[in-house]
């Protein structure tokens, strides 16, 4: 692997350099590099060294002595082992280039950390340390890490080596930042084998004014992947989307990465607009991690350096605008006014100048209301947006305002546009001077970039050791189900197993426990929902297993349901409904859940919204009936802070994302061409004691949304939208028509265009009769198989996915097999099958409905957006059963029964 170097200009007539280095490196050092360019070295005392050539002429002196330095140079005043020394270079004619690589080697050597700083950097960041074990699926990757130069991001790179990745495998790539140590971090890792480039961030955001650079810079990635590939090393990007956004994570890309890990929200941007992903991405930047461990640190080191930027201002009661109310703008915010600052806010968004004027600070639209209203000393910027500052509203700044951006782009239009800005003095250490258009002068801070990162190492080590410790874990546990995960961005996961590592309960003991306190020797893992007093709406079947999982999830259960007589004794209930509970009990509700039939969720959700319209509700599927889709719209038009999450497992279960690793795997290329679901179950028995009947959708409405977030796992997300959308006439639907249950079984067959390919669906389901599942049965030696483990399962959901000569079939939980072989609950089979033969046959354990609630839950009460409700499927299955009941056979009513049978033709009936 080549190993870039910092190309120096030719040594001038002298030049001093300063660092730890003993006088026999320094010797060895000055030998080797005059030997290349046929100079002898001759000591003349104990601190010079002569460089001269076959005649004896002079062209470099050596000259030394010991140096004491001013300060340490590390984050944690350590010292080096090595004593320094302050070398000068004396450069005599005909010898500028041997003095010029002499310099070149001697700013690199010099620079390096020293192993005593080193071993402090490691001891600073302990949970990161705890984690830097050697790990066999980490280890036989190739790792590009793209990142700001500092301590940190050594600390994780030197953590990376004792995991298993060799140094000549990792590409260490700064982001372009003014860190105070970004030289010594580069002739570091150059030093310990590793590769170490620069991808300017400026350079991605504007590659039409940077093509050369993006070129040079994408020369090198290419040839890292291109080498690790050769070696049969997958690729792990951790970045900010920036090598994303160059296509490396499309399926289309000349060149591919394997997987990512995103570590900021610009990133995420970034991302989003390349387009669609073919790799999976764990999602950094908007964990539980970042936002509560992360952001903390990040604003207090904003913070921290603008009063060092500003020492002779005046800053406590002075009034501030801040741009962006966001994650990081919010804690600002916060903390400016923390300082007795007047804060006022501007965003855009409603829901953010809604939590930023209920935190008590003065809100705007835009910066130009506010800038007609106030007139601030300082403007605090973190959107990343163009249009942060308009020209309208760089005409209103008063004079002499300080400007602080936080973020690359709040202020770039001072930084182009010499009309605004029309002259500018560079404050060396400090920013730049403009002096505006309107007349007005602005000192912007910093470099434009990030100015908690101009000329500083951010955030303190141990800040960011749990956000580091967090990022090893993701990538590790990322390298070991890269096989099993779907393409595309993953947060919840990341929550989840950040969570199950037990790294909040070591930083809590590490950092904030009485000192007193014994520490852990086994972290247990935190209980999510500790604290949370939840709500169960319903205590039937679905309910049951809501209030299971919330429990285990520690949260504390009530439970409400008007019409079951055995609620558990083990917690609070109430069997009458919801517009009953006592007002002491539905105020301390954090979370609710809805189990209850169908019919009954819009009066519910109703209740819950009277008794708190911020309420936080997990809802189970379907949402509502197909002609209250409209009133559950505007129910939550009218309570926007509400907060609600509708159930759906299948959208989690690890089973499908083995199908397309496998469909990769046996048919590198090739799209699927056929894919059939079919979910039953025998419901007789309920049906005939009044339970689970749905007479609006009939068999529509138990399983079909199921089958539909199956399917929105298998093909392309435009094709299932464009899918969902589709008139139902344009599909050919073989329904069997039922007295007491509108349609009772139903087959669907569509074809959908994949590109430049058919797609054959088959979609069955049937609520009066369970599926007969054929096959063979599984190696009696196979893990988890068993005989008659329980009674004949009446449920059955399968699928098939063809591609080329291949058939991947998904046996999901409860699984029979032929003679009677069953797998435990939640143990799913993948087989592959291939021209009669049966090439691969796994269990997977998974419980894609615990993960679902968790995830769910979880999500509801954090502080991170949700998203918008994804009535799709609802509406797809509501213009099904309209379409099927326009189609449904002439019926008449016999006399004495409420019951209606179709006369003309009572069984199979096909449309479309």
């Amino acid at each position: 692997m080549t190993v870039e170097t910092v190309q120096l200009p030719i040594c001038s007539a002298w030049d001093v350099l300063r660092g730890p280095i003993s006088p026999t490196v320094l010797d060895l050092g000055a030998t080797d590099i005059a030997a290349r360019h046929h100079l002898r070295v001759n000591q003349l005392d104990q601190g010079t060294l002569l460089l001269t050539d076959a005649d004896g002429a002079a062209r470099v002196t050596v000259r030394w002595h010991p140096y004491a330095p001013e300060r340490p140079d590390t984050l944690s005043h350590v010292l080096p082992d090595q004593e320094c020394l302050e070398i000068l270079l004396d450069v005599h004619p005909g010898g500028q280039e041997a003095a010029g690589d002499l310099q070149v080697w001697l700013r690199e050597r010099l620079r390096c950390y020293d192993p005593a700083e080193l071993a402090q950097i490691t001891a600073s960041m302990p949970l990161l340390a705890g984690h830097a074990v050697p790990d066999k699926d980490l280890a036989g990757w190739a790792v590009i890490f793209r990142d700001h130069y500092v301590e940190n991001s050594l600390a994780f790179l030197m953590a990376l080596q004792e995991a298993g990745v060799p140094p000549q495998w990792i590409y260490a790539l700064s982001k372009g930042d003014r860190t105070r140590n970004r030289d010594r971090v580069h002739a570091t890792l150059l030093a310990q084998g590793c590769t170490s480039g620069l991808l300017d961030n400026t350079t991605i955001n504007a590659p039409e004014t940077h093509a050369d650079d993006l070129a040079r810079a994408m020369d090198g990635v290419d040839a890292f992947i291109d080498a690790a590939h050769e070696a049969q090393r997958p690729v792990l990007v951790i970045d900010d989307g920036g090598l994303l956004a160059q296509g490396y994570g499309r399926a289309d890309a000349p060149r591919r990465v394997d997987a990512a890990v995103e570590l900021t929200v610009s990133g995420l941007k970034r991302i989003t607009a390349a387009g669609p992903l073919s790799i999976p991405v764990f999602n950094l930047a908007r964990s539980e991690l970042k936002t509560y461990l992360g952001y903390p640190e990040i604003a207090d080191s904003c913070l921290r350096r603008l009063r060092e930027l500003l020492p002779a201002v005046k800053v406590i009661g002075r009034p501030v605008l801040v741009l962006g109310y966001g994650t990081l703008g919010s804690r600002l915010a916060n903390a400016l006014r923390a300082q007795g600052c007047q804060v006022n806010v501007v965003d855009p968004d409603p829901l953010a100048l809604i939590g930023a004027a209920e935190n008590g600070h003065t809100t705007y639209r835009t910066a130009v209301d506010a800038l007609l209203a106030m007139r601030p000393f300082l403007v605090v910027a973190t959107t990343g947006e163009v249009d942060a500052l308009t020209e309208e509203a760089v005409s209103l700044l008063p004079d002499e305002i300080v400007m602080a951006p936080y973020a690359t782009k709040d202020f770039e239009l001072l930084t182009t546009d010499p009309e605004l800005a029309r002259a500018a003095v560079e404050i060396p250490g400090i920013g730049r001077r403009y002096r505006l258009r309107s007349g007005a002068w602005a000192t912007i801070l910093g470099d434009g970039r990030s100015m908690n990162l101009f000329e500083s190492d951010s955030i303190p080590n141990q800040g960011y050791d749990a956000y580091r410790a967090g990022t090893l874990i993701a990538a590790k546990e990322l390298c070991a189900q890269v096989g099993t995960l779907q393409a595309g961005v993953h947060t919840e996961l990341v929550d989840e197993i950040i969570s199950a590592s037990g790294l909040y309960d070591a930083y809590y003991d590490t950092y904030l426990a009485f000192t007193g306190a014994p520490a852990r020797s086994t972290p247990a893992r935190p209980a999510p929902l500790a604290g949370v007093a939840a709500c169960v709406v319903g205590y039937g079947t679905v309910g049951r297993l809501h209030a299971q999982i919330l429990t285990e999830a520690g949260a504390e259960l009530t439970i409400v349901d008007p019409k079951h007589q055995d609620l558990p004794r083990t917690c609070q209930t109430f069997r009458h409904g919801v517009d009953d509970l006592p007002a002491t009990v539905s105020a301390g509700v954090g979370m609710w859940s809805v189990c209850c039939p169908t019919a009954d969720h819009l009066p519910v959700l109703r209740s819950i919204l009277t008794h708190d319209p911020q309420a936080r509700i997990l809802l189970e599927k379907p949402a509502c009936q197909g002609h209250e889709i409209d009133a559950l719209i505007g129910l939550l038009e009218e309570h926007p802070n509400a907060r609600i999450v509708i159930t759906d497992q299948y959208q989690h279960a690890r089973a499908l994302d083995v199908v397309t690793d496998l469909i990769s795997a046996y048919e590198p290329g090739a799209s699927a061409s056929h894919i059939e679901v079919t979910f039953t179950k025998d419901r007789s028995a309920d049906i005939a004691g009044g339970r689970f009947v749905d007479r609006s959708y009939g068999v529509l409405g138990y399983e079909w949304l199921h089958m539909l977030a199956v399917l929105r796992r298998l093909i392309p997300a435009e094709v299932f939208d464009a899918y969902l959308t589709a008139h139902p006439k344009q599909a050919m639907l073989r329904a069997i028509y039922d007295p007491r249950l509108f349609v009772s079984a139903l087959t669907e067959h569509s074809t959908l265009r994949t590109g430049d390919h058919l797609l054959h669906l088959e979609l069955h389901s049937s609520i009066t009769s369970s599926a007969v599942v054929l096959g063979g049965a599984p190696e009696q030696t196979a893990a988890g198989w068993r005989r008659d483990i329980r009674p004949a399962d009446d449920r059955h959901r399968y699928l098939t996915v063809h591609a080329g000569r291949t058939r991947v079939t998904v046996h999901l939980d409860p699984v029979t097999a032929a003679g009677g072989w069953q797998l435990e609950r939640n143990h799913h089979r993948v087989t592959v099958e291939r021209d009669g033969d049966v090439l691969h046959d796994q269990v997977v354990e998974d419980s894609p409905l615990h993960t679902a609630i968790e995830l769910a839950a979880g999500a509801l009460i954090s502080s991170r957006v949700l998203p918008p409700l994804d009535l799709g499927p609802l509406r797809r299955i509501t213009a099904m059963a309209e379409h099927l009941r326009a189609q449904q056979p002439h019926q008449e009513t016999t006399p004495g029964s409420d019951d209606v049978v179709p006369t003309s033709l009572k069984g199979l009936v096909s449309t479309g």
